[in-house]
């Protein structure tokens, strides 16, 4: 008889969840669903996504980085400004 397959911790934290519930605007709500359309991911993983990202751009412009956004037909660097 095989054993059991461990986890390791990083398997462990990855599969540990948390219950939260959020109160949406009418805005950030028709965003999350025009973003689940564009990236064909569910909400969970679209919010969780969301906060991933957002922690790194927060976390780059307050250690001093600028983020841009180049737009593709003229080039044109758009500086992204966090409020």
């Amino acid at each position: 008889m095989s054993q059991p397959r461990r986890e390791t911790e990083d398997q462990a934290a990855v599969t540990k969840v948390h219950r939260v519930t959020v109160n949406l605007t009418e805005k950030s709500h028709e965003k999350l669903e025009e973003t689940v359309k564009l990236t064909a991911r569910n909400k969970t993983d679209t919010i969780n996504r969301a906060i991933q990202v957002n922690a790194w751009l927060e976390e780059a412009i307050q250690n001093g980085a600028s983020v841009f956004v180049k737009e593709a037909e003229s080039g044109e660097l758009q500086k992204i400004v966090l409020l």
